[in-house]
């Protein structure tokens, strides 16, 4: 069907005349959506549409869907692309006052059980405004695919044997007065618990604990759509999306996305493999798991998915300037995509669901599998409960991680995982890595990085790791080594660098010019037998191993000999016996700190000496530090993100993008025009 056929007769002898130009070649247009429009209206200022949706059946390449101010409950799938300089536009006047949700108000017949519950019946009837799907439109309906909280449930019992199968969640969402509330999967478990809630699948019975509220006096919304912004094409191109807050939809958690359609990485905002999209400064918040989807091989789990033609799916799109907040499971995730640039987003709060545990590893700050050519650049990762903050998984060739501030993560800081290369392949600069909940900087089954000018300090003493760089194998599926890290900055961790034995699936590593916090006596670096699954070596043998290839000193036997602690003589020497000159540069310097301050954003570090000292090894990409300031050439840079870090103590302002936003809080007012 014709793009013109598809616009009805009335509206198109209405605003026909103002669409052609003196050339009779189609030109802008401006389509205006009020939440006082009407569909029917020609999409003008003065009589604008009702519905984003109407506005993306009338939009063109080059034209602009402006939303006014207002709460907009519909998923938005955009029937069509826009052409190289010619965008299709959707823009919220203000960012802050235009809200798109995957939930409706609702307002049944309560039924009082007593004790602050209530019950109703939902409707089957609510759900069918985004039945697209292989499963159920009804997120209440659909069972979450891993059990959140910690628990082992259902999805467990099947896959491992271990769990309960009364313990089953479903994708849904309860909503009231603009906070989701918890789900339980055991009516039990709601009766003293306010502020839970809990779905009967065979009754269709909604059961929600009021505690002392009024349900009569409540807004209460329930998620009925699974999505909110995601076209059903695949493939379209040339989108621009900027200045919304998308909140609730009931998208589901991304198990094994990549063999199970259902599971399918599916974002509140999906590209669908879209290219040359952009994402701006929106607000996406309260989904069900992640707030954004991006590449070719996440969103696959409806029932059709047609693709345009020749599109290079997954390329060239920019995520920047975005807030994604309290999301149940993560920020951005993504799967085959090619020359991404993520800028200046502000993640937090995200895993609100609390996943954690086996077949619980699809969720970050940010997460992609098969990321390629890539710009991750200064994001604010920052205080995500039980996750990572940047992970990279499954490929990453040509990716580069600069300037990003990944603070206070409840898991690891920087991870990556399952690649085979060579050195150099990804490159890790300049990032500030600071008080995440495991190793700052993390590797296992991957190969290939360049790690240089990093901040990686504070990792918890009583962490299970604590490490300040953890690298070793844990499968049988790739190898791990090769990797340099080069002019770091190294502070208050209970064990510097822990790493794979380089041999078997594990390789050659080339570390200089890194600055430890340790002393000359301090055993803080550990050689792991973790080179292949099963380690090649019983424990004693392999402490045996390391202590002759030692030398002189003592080498100290972790866990009956599984990792050898050592100090940096004996480090030194260790590497030397496998011909590799490393950490000839470092040095140790004890007495430095670190600090941050989450409400002004400023890093306070205090240096007892003359870090230019040390020198540094150049890299052709890395000409600027953190601040952007020109790096000294010829080895004269100094360590660390920081160029103007001297000696004593010194603070610095870190952060100066987006506002930082508090749990539950909507971006400051824009200035009026």
């Amino acid at each position: 069907m014709s793009v013109m056929r598809m616009i009805p007769l009335l509206f198109f002898l209405t605003v026909t005349s103002g669409l052609l130009g003196q050339e009779g070649v189609w030109a802008a247009t401006t389509w205006n959506v009020s939440t006082s429009g009407d569909d029917t209206n020609p999409g003008t200022a003065a009589e604008p549409f009702r519905t984003i949706s109407r506005g993306a059946e009338a939009a063109m390449p080059g034209d602009t869907i402006l939303v006014h101010a207002g709460i907009y409950r519909e998923r938005v799938a955009p029937p069509r692309g826009g052409e190289p300089g010619k965008p299709i536009t959707y823009r919220a006047e203000k960012l802050g006052e235009v809200f798109v949700r995957g939930s409706e108000i609702w307002k049944p017949d309560w039924q009082a059980r007593g004790g602050g519950l209530y019950a109703a019946h939902l409707d089957d009837a609510m759900f069918k405004s985004d039945d697209v799907y292989v499963d159920s439109p009804n997120p209440f309906r659909v069972a979450l695919s891993s059990t959140p909280y910690n628990r082992q449930g259902k999805p467990e019992l099947e896959r491992f044997g271990k769990g309960d199968a009364r313990v089953a969640y479903n994708c849904g969402q309860v909503i009231v007065d603009g906070r989701p509330w918890e789900q339980r999967p055991v009516r039990a478990e709601i009766d003293s618990r306010p502020r839970t809630w809990h779905f009967d699948a065979a009754s269709g019975e909604l059961a929600i604990h009021f505690g002392e509220l009024d349900p009569a006096t409540a807004q209460v919304e329930i998620s009925t759509r699974r999505r909110i912004f995601a076209p059903h094409i695949l493939g379209l191109g040339h989108i621009t999306v900027e200045g919304f807050v998308m909140e609730h939809c009931g998208n589901q958690y991304c198990t094994n996305f990549w063999n199970t359609p259902k599971w399918a990485q599916a974002g509140a905002l999906g590209l669908r493999g879209g290219h040359h999209w952009i994402v701006r400064n929106n607000l996406i918040r309260y989904a069900n798991s992640d707030a954004i989807d991006i590449g070719t091989g996440g969103g696959q789990n409806e029932r059709e998915a047609p693709k345009v033609d020749g599109a290079p799916l997954g390329q060239d799109n920019l995520i920047e300037n975005n807030y994604l907040l309290e999301n149940g499971a993560g920020g951005i995730v993504g799967a085959q995509h090619t020359r991404t640039t993520i800028r200046g987003n502000v993640i937090m709060y995200n895993n609100t669901l609390g996943f954690i545990g086996k077949k619980r590893y699809e969720h970050s700050g940010i997460k992609s599998h098969g990321i390629r050519d890539a710009l991750i650049e200064r994001n604010y990762v920052a205080g995500n409960p039980r996750s990572e903050g940047i992970w990279l998984d499954n490929q990453f060739p040509g990716t580069r991680v600069t300037r990003n501030v990944v603070v206070g993560n409840g898991a690891r800081g920087i991870f990556l995982e399952m690649s085979d290369y060579q050195f150099d392949a990804a490159l890790i600069d300049h990032n500030i890595s600071i008080a995440n909940g495991n190793a700052q900087f993390y590797v296992h089954d991957a190969s290939g990085s360049t790690v240089m000018h990093n901040l990686f300090a504070n990792s918890p003493a009583d962490a299970k790791y604590g490490q300040g760089a953890y690298i070793y194998q844990v499968t049988a599926r790739t190898k791990t080594g090769y990797h340099s890290l080069y002019n770091n900055l190294f502070i208050a961790h209970k064990v510097m660098l822990d790493i794979n034995y380089p041999a078997h699936r594990s390789g050659p590593q080339r570390l200089d010019h890194n600055v430890y916090d340790a002393a000359p006596g301090e055993r803080s670096f550990l050689i792991n037998r973790a080179s292949d699954v099963p380690s090649p070596w019983e424990p004693a043998a392999f402490f045996a191993l390391v202590q002759g290839e030692v030398g002189e000193g003592s080498p100290v036997a972790i866990d009956g000999g599984a990792k050898v602690a050592l100090t940096l003589d004996e480090w030194r020497s260790f590497w030397k016996h496998h011909g590799q000159d490393n950490d000839s540069g470092s040095v140790l310097r004890e007495g430095m700190e670190v600090g941050f301050d989450q409400g002004t954003q400023t890093l306070e570090i205090s240096i007892p000496f003359e870090l230019a000292a040390v020198g540094s090894i150049p890299h052709p990409k890395v000409t600027r530090d953190f601040f952007g300031n020109p790096l000294p050439t010829e080895g004269r840079a100094k360590p660390g993100p920081i160029q103007s870090l001297g000696q004593g103590r010194q603070q610095f302002e870190i952060w100066q993008g987006l506002p930082i936003l508090e749990r539950g809080q909507l971006p400051p007012r824009q200035a009026e025009d």
